[in-house]
């Protein structure tokens, strides 16, 4: 049984999260900038930008139509122009939702509210119809600022109605923190999480690609066309109560796993297994067709998945 070259990857990044050292890794502290060197804010391995409670240094990371104050940032971005959203957040808190046009004024709307001491500002733009939404310019290296010198930031992204229903793409790639998607109805779901809980609930996508090290993540929804998972660890629920994808593919070196399905769907599971368990709870399935679950003439998906070890369950939509 072969693991893809990511999934090993993501099992490394969890042995240095235990470590302790991410802080450190592309992090920053107050006490060790030094001007010119890659310490120092906007460096190769500083924070860039701090928020307007530091003074000046807030505005180092301020490209765009920004309103800072105090408490945080503030960014908006006319829908029209915008075709994709791509948030890169390293910790705190992150929240998308979609409201009604008369809320936000045709513009997608993007809030961070600081709390517990200064950070780093966030970096938005706009470009090739993509909306890239960071935690900081850089992106923070591999897992940004040590919380022990920062405060911590809370995310919120306002997607008007009208682009909520007809975005090509949205992509989110949490470090660590809590995060909640509400109602978005996208082309393609792009999802990494190396830590913290991600909850997805109303997704309406035809595609998605699910890279996840560690932590806890539940998307509830329809995701129509295919679905590639590469799981190293942690807890992950799929509920697609509507329609079952066609394709599902991807690996899983250990952790949990539950896919939900209509409890007609015909599943035919193509499971590579070292260790750990995998249970197809969809029914008998059809005569003369192993490995199947569910009633003749339903829709089908097809699963391909390797499993090193942990547990994976496919159950029927209760």
């Amino acid at each position: 049984m072969k693991l893809a070259t990511s999934t090993w990857v993501k099992i490394a990044l969890i042995g240095l999260l235990c470590l302790g050292v991410c802080g450190w890794l592309g992090g920053c502290g107050r006490g060790v900038w030094f001007a010119n060197s890659p310490l120092w804010p906007g460096g190769v391995l500083g924070c860039a930008g701090i928020n307007a409670v530091d003074g000046a240094l807030s505005g180092l990371a301020q490209p765009g139509n920004y309103e800072t104050t105090t408490e945080g940032t503030r960014f908006e971005a006319d829908a029209a122009e915008v075709s994709a959203i791509e948030v890169n957040w390293l910790a705190g808190s992150g929240q998308v939702r979609v409201a009604p046009d008369s809320e936000t004024g045709g513009k997608v709307i993007v809030e961070e509210t600081v709390r517990g001491g200064s950070c780093p500002v966030m970096v938005c733009e706009v470009e090739d119809g993509t909306l890239s939404v960071s935690y900081m310019e850089g992106h923070g290296g591999l897992s940004g600022c040590s919380q022990s010198w920062f405060g911590q930031k809370d995310l919120t992204v306002t997607v008007p109605a009208s682009l909520g229903e007809k975005l090509e793409l949205f992509g989110l790639e949490a470090a660590s923190g809590r995060y909640t998607v509400e109602n978005l109805n996208c082309g393609e779901l792009e999802l990494g999480v190396a830590s913290g809980e991600v909850d997805m609930t109303g997704l309406a996508a035809k595609r998605a690609e699910l890279s996840v090290a560690s932590g806890r993540v539940h998307v509830q929804g329809a995701i129509t066309e295919n679905i590639g998972l590469d799981q190293a660890s942690g807890d992950v629920s799929l509920s697609l109560p509507d329609a079952a994808p066609a394709e599902v593919t991807g690996s899983m070196a250990s952790g949990s796993l539950t896919l939900e399905l209509p409890a007609d769907t015909q599943l035919a599971a193509e499971v590579d297994k070292t260790s750990g368990n995998f249970n197809n709870n969809l029914g008998d399935g059809v005569a003369g067709a192993p490995g199947t679950g569910g009633e003749a003439g339903a829709p089908t998906c097809s699963l391909d998945f390797d499993i090193l070890s942990g547990s994976f369950t496919v159950n029927p939509v209760e």
